[in-house]
């Protein structure tokens, strides 16, 4: 009876590491992924149609962001856990190890995401970089016309949406890795 009661109490106490951690994230990572979503929108309306999407970062910055909302859903899934961890006819065993299989799907996600965001990023910079660069080139361009290529401000709004999404991945990156490793996940039988 007392191995009973204390893998009740061992099943809460990860219940709740489960709801806590879940539910943090997936405000945070929805939060974030909005904004960005709504950075990326005005910034690409204020750009006009003029700009190639593929070639200013837009493409890579709407699959980072995509990844964030990918992220946010699965992260939804493991509040699921923690309800499950609370049913008294649970199978620990089992569930460990569909938790485990989830967080590892989680944390591909995750690195995914991030990966498509940093090569935006670096995309990004480097039209900045050669924007800023070429426009001291002709210091007579601005005052007469042509400021296609200079710095607009509206392009660091791009850089600020990129900046929400990692972070926003980030969160989803150390919920899941601390997930992993709880105790619950890993006294599992591997499958």
């Amino acid at each position: 009876n007392a191995d009973a009661d204390d893998l009740t109490s061992r099943a809460l106490l990860e219940s709740a590491a489960f709801g806590r951690a879940s539910w943090f994230s997936w405000w945070s990572q929805l939060i974030l992924s909005v904004v960005s979503t709504i950075t990326l929108v005005f910034a690409n309306a204020a750009r006009g149609t003029a700009s190639n999407p593929f070639a200013s970062g837009l493409a890579l910055a709407s699959a980072g962001v995509a990844s964030g909302f990918v992220s946010t859903f699965w992260m939804w899934g493991y509040k699921g856990f923690s309800k499950r961890l609370r049913r008294p006819d649970v199978d620990l065993d089992m569930l460990a190890i569909k938790a485990r299989r989830s967080l590892r799907l989680g944390i591909t996600i995750n690195l995914a995401g991030m990966a498509l965001t940093l090569l935006s990023t670096e995309q990004i910079i480097g039209v900045l970089a050669a924007k800023a660069l070429t426009q001291g080139l002709n210091p007579l361009a601005s005052q007469f016309g042509s400021l296609a290529n200079a710095v607009q401000p509206i392009d660091l709004l791009i850089l600020q949406a990129n900046t929400n999404t990692l972070l926003s991945l980030f969160v989803g990156l150390c919920t899941s890795l601390w997930l992993r490793q709880r105790r619950f996940v890993n006294t599992a039988p591997k499958p």
